[in-house]
C-alpha cells in the first residue's frame, strides 16, 4: 500500500490550522492508500523516508517547527510534493518563492514540484497565483448553520489595536463574546474584557466553539485573519481590524476592513447590519469551484505517486 506523509498542522493551537487539520482528515479519509500525520519533526523525517509522496496543508507540525524543512527534505529525496491550503501571504518570507513548481490549491493555482535538481532553477512568480480560500475556509462552508443571533463577537490580537481603547462608549449595547483564537491572545482578551460595555463576557479558545460562536454572531470585530474569514464564511457582517486579512480577500470586501492608522474603529460600525449581502454567496461559490479544481488535481497526485 502506498505511504504518504501528511503536513497539516496537526498538534497546532492555532485556529486556522486547526480547522485546516480538520478539512484534511475528511479528504483523506476514505482514500485507498496510508496517511501518516508526524507529530514531531524527528517522525516527520523519518516518515518521509519511506513514503511515496508528501501532501503539505499546514504550516508546522507540533513544538513549532517549520514544515517547510520537512517539504525541503522530501525534494532532496526526490518525493513528490502536493501543496494546498498555504496562506498566500507568507509565501515570501516563508521560503515558498524559492520552489521551481506550479503551486496548487483554494489559495493558489497548480502544485506539483520539479526534480530537485533544478528546484532552485526558477523563482516563484506572483502570476503563478490564483488568490481564493485555504481549506479552513471550506471546512467553515460545510460545518455549521447559522441562527438569528443578538450577540457581537470580538477576536482581539495581542499587537492588536483594540486592547488600547479604555472605554468602548461607541459599541452598540449588545451581549459581546470574545474569543481567543491564538492562545497568545488570552491577556489581551481580558483587558478588553473590561471595557466593554455589556453584561456577558465569554471568553472562547476551542475551535468548534469559536467556529460555531462566529457563525451565529449577530456581527463580528476581528484582529485575526481566521477569526474574520469564519465570519465571511458565514455572511456575518464582520470588522478586521488591521491590513493583514487584505491579501486574502482583496478587494472584494474591502468595506470589512478599518485600517487603525486611517479610520477611527468606532465609524466603522455604520457598515455592518443585519443583512447579507450578495457578494458573500458569491465569493464563496468562487471558493467552491477552486475547491473542486483542486481535488480532482490532488486525485492525479495520488494516482501518480
Amino acid at each position: 500500500m502506498k505511504r504518504v506523509t501528511v503536513i497539516a498542522g496537526q498538534g497546532s493551537q492555532n485556529y486556522g490550522e486547526k480547522l485546516t487539520y480538520m478539512q484534511v482528515s475528511e479528504i483523506l479519509k476514505d482514500k485507498a492508500m496510508e496517511f501518516i500525520t508526524p507529530m514531531t519533526l524527528h517522525d516527520a523525517l523519518k516518515s518521509i523516508r519511506t513514503s511515496n509522496g508528501i501532501i503539505f496543508a499546514g504550516r508546522r507540525v507540533r513544538n513549532g517547527v517549520d514544515a517547510l524543512d520537512v517539504v525541503n527534505l522530501a525534494l532532496e529525496l526526490e518525493k513528490p510534493v502536493f501543496l494546498f491550503g498555504v496562506e498566500l501571504g507568507d509565501m515570501g518570507k516563508t521560503g515558498l518563492k524559492r520552489f521551481s513548481t506550479s503551486l496548487m490549491s483554494p489559495l493558489v493555482s497548480g502544485f506539483l514540484t520539479d526534480a530537485p535538481s533544478v528546484k532552485w532553477a526558477l523563482f516563484w512568480s506572483k502570476r503563478k497565483i490564483e488568490v481564493g480560500a485555504d481549506l479552513a475556509h471550506i471546512y467553515l462552508l460545510n460545518h455549521v448553520k447559522r441562527k438569528k443571533a443578538k450577540y457581537a463577537v470580538f477576536a482581539p490580537r495581542i499587537m492588536g489595536t483594540l486592547h488600547k481603547y479604555k472605554e468602548y462608549n461607541w459599541f452598540p449595547k449588545v451581549d459581546v463574546r470574545i474569543i481567543v483564537a491564538n492562545p497568545m491572545d488570552s491577556s489581551i482578551a481580558v483587558e478588553v474584557s473590561r471595557h466593554v460595555k455589556t453584561d456577558e463576557i465569554v471568553i472562547l479558545s476551542d475551535a468548534e466553539d469559536i467556529m460555531d460562536t462566529v457563525a451565529n454572531a449577530k456581527f463580528v470585530v476581528s484582529e485575526r485573519f481566521h477569526v474574520s474569514l469564519t465570519a465571511e464564511s458565514f455572511g456575518v457582517p464582520f470588522i478586521h481590524i488591521g491590513r493583514r486579512a487584505m491579501r486574502y480577500f482583496g478587494e472584494k470586501f474591502i468595506d470589512n476592513f478599518s485600517i487603525p492608522d486611517d479610520v477611527e474603529v468606532a465609524l466603522t460600525f455604520s457598515k455592518l447590519s443585519d443583512e447579507i449581502p450578495s457578494f458573500y454567496s458569491d465569493f464563496n461559490n468562487e471558493v467552491q469551484i477552486r475547491y473542486e479544481r483542486m481535488l480532482k488535481e490532488l486525485e492525479r497526485f495520488l494516482l501518480l505517486i
